[in-house]
């Protein structure tokens, strides 16, 4: 493989500016700034289709429970939505400081549609401002109403796919091609859709405990049919979508490449008893939602949302590793330039 990489490999040199830090700070940094803009991008897109998905279940319903609860949703995702767009700023400056060389290679391979981000979020930002600021003046308009969530939600949820499509083709040096452009990498890195599976399936899962921690919130100083609403559907898609997630997690894990496989499944002690802790914490979590599901329980749920953020943060960090495993050999032939 070494002979290879010297002879053909599409990896740049790194430029002379050396990081400007700790390497190992740097990493500690990325992991805890991820997991910190994962949380509210996480509710930012649940909680968009799922305003929208209420509203129309209300709509069809005449149930004007559920157009509440919309309205309360569609209110949530104008406040965390800035939230996100600016802890995101760090992951991005980081992971463009310490994988320079890999990063810039593959947002050049997808730049028109990379270009495209900013407008397309402008567009899906004052979509969802539509969206909310006009229900009750089109009360009576709900066709018109509804256009504008679903046209944010839609950018929303194809948003994602520019960083995943990003992230995947920076992993794999060996499978990029100039021509082939953002929509032909859709299909070219073999764990694109199931990263994206992934990804909505955590979504749906923090979105699941934000509504359910809200409601909770909500009732205590005036209960109402929407609070008590909002903490069922909570906890319901929370445990539906954690299940999702042990389904979700493995497939992933079977898409990635055979060495990457190998080190998670016994080839490494270290990242093997990293992966099985995440998972038996994942399966410990399903057990404690389904069992949130059946019964109200103050006590349940902070144990709940505790072994939420140990598993996000366990994930965020094996997230790391498939990433230094994956740009091992890449490094070890162009190494990037560090301070002495």
């Amino acid at each position: 493989m070494n002979l290879w990489l010297r002879a053909e490999s599409p990896v740049p040199n790194d430029l002379g500016l050396a990081i400007p830090g700790s390497l190992p700070f740097f990493e500690v940094l990325i992991v805890v700034g991820f997991i910190l803009h994962i949380i509210f991008v996480n509710i930012l897109v649940a909680g968009s289709v799922s305003a929208v998905f209420n509203e129309i279940q209300g709509i069809r319903k005449n149930n004007a429970v559920l157009d509440s609860l919309a309205f309360r949703l569609a209110t949530q995702v104008s406040i965390v939505k800035s939230i996100a767009v600016v802890l995101g700023i760090a992951p991005l400056l980081i992971i463009s400081t310490i994988y320079t060389q890999f990063f810039y290679p593959s947002t050049i391979l997808i730049g028109k549609m990379w270009m495209a981000l900013i407008p397309l979020l402008i567009i899906a930002f004052l979509s969802l401002y539509v969206y909310k600021f006009t229900w009750q003046r089109w009360k009576h308009r709900k066709g018109l109403h509804v256009s504008f969530g679903i046209l944010g939600s839609l950018i929303l949820l194809f948003v994602p796919l520019l960083f995943i499509t990003n992230v995947a083709s920076m992993l794999q040096p060996d499978l990029w091609e100039p021509d082939r452009g953002f929509f032909g990498s859709l299909f070219a890195y073999p764990t694109i859709w199931q990263r994206y599976l992934h990804f909505m399936a955590a979504s749906f899962t923090m979105l699941g405990m934000f509504i359910y921690w809200w409601g909770n919130r909500a009732e205590r100083r005036e209960p109402s049919p929407v609070t008590a609403e909002a903490k069922q559907y909570g906890k319901k898609l929370a445990a539906l979508f954690t299940v999702m997630q042990l389904v979700a997690g493995p497939l992933l894990l079977l898409s990635m490449d055979s060495r990457i496989r190998q080190a998670f499944m016994g080839g490494s002690l270290f990242h093997t008893g990293l992966l099985c802790v995440a998972i038996v914490l994942a399966i410990v979590l399903c057990v404690m939602l389904i069992r949130l599901v059946r019964q109200d329980s103050r006590a349940l749920f902070v144990r709940s949302v505790t072994l939420l953020l140990i598993v996000l943060s366990l994930m965020s960090w094996i997230r790391h590793e498939v990433r230094e495993l994956y740009l091992q050999p890449y490094i070890q032939e162009t190494p990037r330039t560090i301070k002495s």
